[in-house]
């Protein structure tokens, strides 16, 4: 990599050990990555709060070391959002209530919650979601480069706003305000790469669900153009964002006339022609459906909302479904820090109380790592949280059922799962 005078002497020492160390994970991240330099973040970064600064020993920033440099009074260098809380993943609202260990406990979330505490003074924004940017109130603008992670935000930062960013959100690209520059960072890898049509306007948030997971499958790492899927609401984005990220690696696409670098189809391929094309039927909506459904008892213990975190739309949807209903099985339901707040004073997290469910926020289901209420049976409504759920309950064995948000609730009321495909 190529190394401006500043960073050399970054990376010597001069502005500190901190500082060192954090160049010296970046060095070898872009090294790895394949960049050839750095590029100064003039977007916003988010990281994970109390979790491991990188997964490579050699790299990590300790707590000791991020209290230290806090007390020092040192600061980010960007505007940074707390993604959701994981390494331990642990509930900020609605944990007095939600019938799990530790998370119920009073000094285990004391502990949780002053533990970030450093990453806050140092100016961390406690968004603490995994759909920070939904409510972070500040967001980047066209071309603008930042360092985002999480699966459904990073092409809502590249498709939806047109900033630049790859999956790398931590504490060392928002200490030093600096990342990589590589992949969605470059305009030449931004371009379209093949063409994805949708045989049918979607028109629900399980279909844009399904339809971003078959499209991740069926592309990998290329950036599609995407074409005939209608015109979907910011739930539905985000529902297909995420699928497109777990289902496959898509960090970029284009929808003409919605993506700022794709006015017109012509615009998303550079004016450039393309042979590679795929159209997406209902029979691939359908055949990801049924492998996301792979329980086998139709009894439910456990039904789990809010992946990515429900925004107050959502919220409210739910809340609908239950108001003057009982639920027979455990349910949860999960938000973001902000949104919990506006729901309580909306009524919602009372109608959803009343009706025995939990609204919590904070973590996700996933990220608590097997702390659940007793489950041998799930359902949940999104696609990313069935893809994950097995293998953080792992060892245990737990059946997954996929559906739409009715279903779901339906089958807290009911403790049944009536779910099907009707499409």
């Amino acid at each position: 990599m190529q190394l401006t005078d500043e960073e050399k002497r970054i990376l010597d020492g001069e502005q500190g050990y901190l500082a060192q160390k954090c160049m010296q994970f970046l060095v070898a991240y872009g090294e790895a990555a394949g960049a050839e330099r750095l590029v100064d973040i003039d977007g916003t970064a988010d990281l994970h709060p109390g979790m491991k600064s990188s997964w490579i020993p050699d790299y990590h920033i300790t707590i000791e070391e991020i209290e230290e440099a806090a007390k020092r009074g040192e600061k980010f260098k960007v505007p940074t959002f707390a993604n959701k809380p994981i390494a331990p993943g642990f509930l900020v609202d609605g944990w007095e209530n939600c019938g799990t260990w530790p998370n119920s406990d009073p000094e285990y979330h004391k502990k949780c919650m002053r533990n970030i505490q450093p990453y806050i003074q140092m100016g961390m924004i406690p968004t603490l979601s995994c759909d920070y940017y939904l409510v972070s109130s500040y967001s980047p603008t066209v071309g603008q480069h930042c360092s985002w992670g999480e699966s459904s935000a990073i092409p809502w930062a590249n498709a939806i706003l047109g900033a630049r960013t790859n999956i790398d959100g931590c504490f060392q690209t928002a200490y030093l305000g600096k990342v990589p520059a590589y992949d969605m960072h470059l305009s030449e890898n931004r371009i379209a790469t093949i063409l994805v049509e949708s045989e049918n306007e979607l028109k629900t948030d399980m279909e844009y669900d399904l339809f971003g997971w078959a499209v991740g499958e069926a592309v990998g790492l290329e950036v599609p153009a995407i074409v005939g899927i209608g015109k979907p609401t910011t739930s539905q984005l985000v529902k297909m964002n995420s699928s497109l990220n777990t289902g496959g690696e898509v960090r970029m696409y284009h929808v003409p006339g919605l993506t700022p670098e794709a006015p017109t189809l012509e615009a998303a391929f550079n004016n450039k022609k393309t042979n590679k094309r795929i159209t997406i039927t209902r029979n691939d909506l359908k055949r990801v459906y049924e492998m996301l459904n792979y329980a086998e008892n139709d009894n439910v213990d456990f039904i789990f909302l809010g992946c990515p975190h429900y925004n107050i739309q959502e919220v409210q949807k739910a809340a609908r479904l239950l108001e003057g209903k009982r639920c027979r099985t455990n349910l949860w339901v999960m938000t973001n820090p902000w949104t919990y707040k506006i729901a309580e004073m909306a009524g919602y997290k009372a109608i959803i109380e009343r009706a025995g469910g939990n609204l919590l926020s904070g973590t996700c289901a996933g990220e608590m790592r097997g702390e659940l209420p007793p489950t041998a049976v799930m359902a949940t409504d999104a696609a990313k949280q069935n893809y994950y759920i097995t293998g953080h309950a792992h060892p245990k064995k737990l059946q997954v059922w996929y559906g739409t948000t009715e279903d779901c609730i339906q089958a807290a009321i009911t403790g049944k799962w009536r779910g099907e495909w009707r499409y």
